[in-house]
Formats: structure tokens, sequence, C-alpha cells
């Protein structure tokens, strides 16, 4: 079950949602997925936030220990407050029960976009990333230098799905190594499929910096 924090530092705030694995205790060290939101929940609460979290915990099998952090965006985008954001995420990795070897990032449009610039600005911090229906800076794509697996829906007329298909063909060109799931009869709520999918965690899991 989510719990509603606040990370404060200097003139930041940003409130967040948590999840633990069960059992959890925090002299051990666990995988943390960051999941960052779409435009849809701007404006909301960071409880509302918490309860339309799409990843799915009972897709989740017990050696996938997961901890699950959804911080709210109080601006109108994330790109308005992208240092904040990145402030939040570091201190997240700082955390003692943090695997900063095994620290993953998805999103979904908006939070799709959102994730693409983290793996483009600070590919060094993350170990995989999953990225629904968003886009990038494909310019950039070189820089990342961990596995992504994008999702995009076939019939998303929100986020067109050429934008997932050029960043993970920019990355692949460069050397770097990204997948691409185009869904048919699916729309922008692609993530309902990639969340819901007990190999999408599974492919997290195995991915290490």
């Amino acid at each position: 079950m989510f719990e509603i924090k606040t990370f404060t530092q200097d003139k930041i705030k940003m409130d967040y949602a948590i999840d633990y694995p069960a059992n959890f205790s925090p002299d051990k060290k666990y995988p943390v997925i960051f999941y960052f939101h779409g435009m849809g929940m701007v404006g909301t609460t960071p409880q509302f936030v918490a309860d339309c979290v799409p990843l799915r915990r009972e897709q989740m099998d017990d050696d996938m220990p997961f901890i699950i952090v959804a911080p709210h965006c109080n601006a109108f985008t994330w790109f308005e407050i992208f240092e904040q954001l990145t402030a939040f995420i570091d201190y997240i990795i700082a955390l003692d029960y943090a695997d900063e070897k095994r620290i993953y990032i998805t999103g979904s449009s908006m939070g799709g976009y959102t994730c693409w610039m983290q793996a483009v600005h600070f590919p060094q911090k993350f170990a995989a990333g999953v990225i629904c229906c968003g886009g990038g800076l494909y310019w950039a794509a070189n820089r990342i230098d961990f596995p992504v697996w994008a999702f995009h829906g076939k019939e998303d007329g929100t986020v067109l799905p050429r934008e997932s298909e050029i960043m993970v063909k920019c990355i692949n060109e460069s050397g770097g190594k990204a997948k691409l799931t185009l869904c048919d009869g699916i729309g922008h709520d692609v993530w309902n499929k990639a969340y819901g999918d007990k190999n999408t965690y599974k492919w997290l899991l195995e991915q290490h910096r």
C-alpha cells in the first residue's frame, strides 16, 4: 500500500507516493522503480496519484521486491520542475535501502517524455527504463547507455507511435540497446499493456548497472 510522503530540500517541496515490498527491511537493499505520471494527473493530489499508479504489484512475483516511487507533479508539466525532480531522484537513490545498481525509470505520456529527458541527461543513474507513449531528444540518444523498452499503441493519436520509433532507432544506431513493442488495437493507454505483463518486471530485474 502506498504511503504519501514529502521531500523537502532548500526551496524544493515535492509530495510523492512510495510502496514497499512485502517483508520490507530498511537494512536490506531493494531495486527501485520511479514512475512519472502523465498530464492527466496534474492538478490532482498525491493520494490520487497513488490510487492511479498503473504498475501492478499483483503482476510481481515474491522475488520481484521493487520499491515503487511515484512523485507528484505540482506544476503544469514535469519540465517546469525538472531540476527539483532530479534532486528528488537523487534523494531516493541515496537512501540506505535503495540499490543504486538497480534503479529503474518508467512513465506514461508526459511521464514518458520525462523518462527520456532523465535518460539523456543522467544516463549513469539508471539500470533500465520502460517508457510508455513518450518521445525524446533523439539527437542526444547516443548518451543513453542503459537498456530501454519502449511501448506504444499503434492507434495512439495523442502521442504518435513514431515518437517512440525514432528514439529506439537512434539509440540502436548509436550502439545502444533499445527495443520497441507496438501494440495492435491500443491507443494512448498502452501503459495498461506494459505494466499488466509480468515479463515487463522480469526484464527490469535482469538489468543491472
